[in-house]
């Protein structure tokens, strides 16, 4: 199968299910001098832009019971997101600061809700009747999620759904509590797709490595898919020993807030819709290009049908 043909998904009624982190992203706006508060969170960022995107996603998180929560819960409702596996927890909702005044923003993780998510039959069943399981580093960081995460891939694994991981590694989200390098890189043999930065591959490899040189590393460890995002650079991909460079589509960027979650929101899109991989990893870069004209996550994508005529595919 090369990088130009369809991904082989299994008819099952949920599309995508995505498991993780929900909260509050509080970013500083140059021109008021002050933060503004978006909702953000990687998975849930992904899970509303496959809505908009026209797609059907099913996202499980938690956030506090105050302001910040009801006010998540409310804008999810706002864009069209069914809130049924969203739990309210009496903890606080959790918060990243980002000061992007600085010249390279080191964000402040202030977690409480987030982790709160628990392994139950229901969610048991929800994963193995779905197409994709899709989960980010986040909630591995912590129990008792990362227990739940843990036990949903084996259960995708045994089911036959397509596994995505975003390695957002970070080691200030919970240096004492998180999985070890090790435990990662065995959590990378398990999945189809993982999709990460350069900064991330850093972080869990060491220095020193091209972005090729970093991308052998995850397909070494038995990952099918791996796509590397380099920016302003586009990306580089592997599947199956075929490799393919992308410029970014970019002409515009105002803020890279939610720029990743972007891509995966096009990318997932297409591969939902039949697009062949490398024509999905093209819709990933579009919306990803869409996403950085304006702040925060959430932006008003054109149509997946116009995004296509745009690309010239799925004609």
């Amino acid at each position: 199968m090369s990088i130009r043909e369809i991904f082989n998904l299994m008819d099952k009624p949920h599309d995508v299910v995505l498991i993780g982190e929900i909260l509050i992203d509080k970013i500083y706006d140059k021109k008021s001098k002050t933060f503004k508060s978006i909702m953000g969170g990687s998975t849930s960022n992904i899970s509303v832009n496959l809505k908009c995107l026209g797609q059907k996603s099913t996202f499980i998180g938690t956030v506090g019971n105050d302001s910040y929560g009801k006010g998540i819960l409310e804008k999810l409702k706002e864009n069209g997101m069914d809130t049924s596996y969203v739990s309210v927890s009496d903890n606080l909702t959790s918060v990243v600061e980002i000061d992007k005044s600085k010249g390279s923003p080191i964000p402040k993780f202030y977690r409480s809700s987030d982790n709160q998510i628990y392994f139950t039959k229901e969610l048991e069943t929800i994963i193995r009747n779905s197409k994709i399981f899709h989960f980010s580093y986040w909630p591995l960081s912590i129990e008792p999620s990362k227990s739940t995460i843990l036990k949903s891939i084996e259960i995708a694994k045994k089911n036959n759904v397509i596994i995505g991981f975003d390695p957002n590694y970070h080691i200030d989200l919970d240096p004492l509590n998180g999985l070890s390098i090790g435990e990662i890189l065995k959590i990378i043999g398990k999945v189809d797709i993982v999709k990460p930065s350069l900064d991330d591959s850093i972080r869990i490899f060491g220095k020193g490595l091209s972005p090729k040189e970093y991308i052998q590393k995850y397909v070494d460890l038995g990952c099918s898919l791996v796509i590397m995002t380099l920016g302003e650079k586009g990306l580089i991909a592997s599947y199956k020993g075929e490799v393919i460079e992308m410029e970014s589509l970019a002409k515009t960027v105002v803020d890279t807030t939610g720029a990743g979650d972007a891509f995966w929101g096009g990318f997932y899109a297409g591969i939902i819709t039949n697009e062949s991989i490398n024509d999905s990893l093209k819709l990933g870069l579009l919306c990803s290009a869409y996403n950085l004209t304006e702040i925060g996550a959430f932006n008003d994508f054109p149509s997946l049908k116009e995004m296509k005529k745009e690309l010239g595919i799925g004609e």
